[in-house]
């Protein structure tokens, strides 16, 4: 029998619901329904449906695997509507477009979000002189300047429930710390 470690408790949902963004650090979601059989759909904008998800039966818990992806920034370019964050020399982005992610860190605040979406992805270019990779998201202050542009960049996914009734569904991110 594996033992799992906790990673971070999210909130549990109640009968058909989505749940808040989860910022992946596992990537390990463990989904148990109590109360009742849930069918369930994991991703950037899940639709749950009694055809075409995922049936977990009430009691038992299931795990989800999703691709984490994170990097610390290095520099900031905002513009409305649109908001590049550059890395280190050398770095590319692990995220791809469409990915939805969370901004933390970096200052003022409003540079801060928790759901963005990625436009755009850049790597670097050596033979042009550009030795960063770069990550273009769809939200953005042309009037807000960066002080402080070490942040970082992480994906977030939701968990989306369709059962019947009212029941709970317990959500925990979990990681596998070995068997005993």
């Amino acid at each position: 029998m594996a033992a799992i470690k906790v990673v971070q408790e999210i909130a549990s949902v109640t009968g058909n619901a989505t749940s808040a963004v989860i910022a992946l650090k596992s990537g390990y979601l463990r989904v148990t329904p109590a109360g009742g059989d849930a069918f369930v759909s994991v991703g950037t904008n899940p639709t749950a449906t009694d055809d075409q998800s995922f049936f977990v039966p009430v009691d038992t818990s299931a795990v989800f695997k999703e691709r984490v992806s994170s990097i610390q920034t290095a520099s900031v370019t905002n513009a409305s509507a649109a908001i590049k964050f550059g890395f280190l020399s050398g770095l590319e982005a692990p995220f791809i477009v469409g990915d939805t992610v969370e901004v933390t860190g970096c200052a003022p605040s409003g540079i801060n979000t928790s759901n963005a979406t990625v436009s755009a992805v850049t790597g670097p270019d050596p033979i042009n002189g550009v030795q960063s990779g770069t990550v273009t998201l769809n939200y953005g202050d042309a009037n807000l300047s960066a002080t402080d542009a070490v942040g970082e960049i992480r994906r977030v996914v939701k968990v989306d429930v369709s059962q019947i009734g009212t029941n709970k569904v317990h959500i925990t991110e979990v990681q596998n710390a070995g068997g005993f």
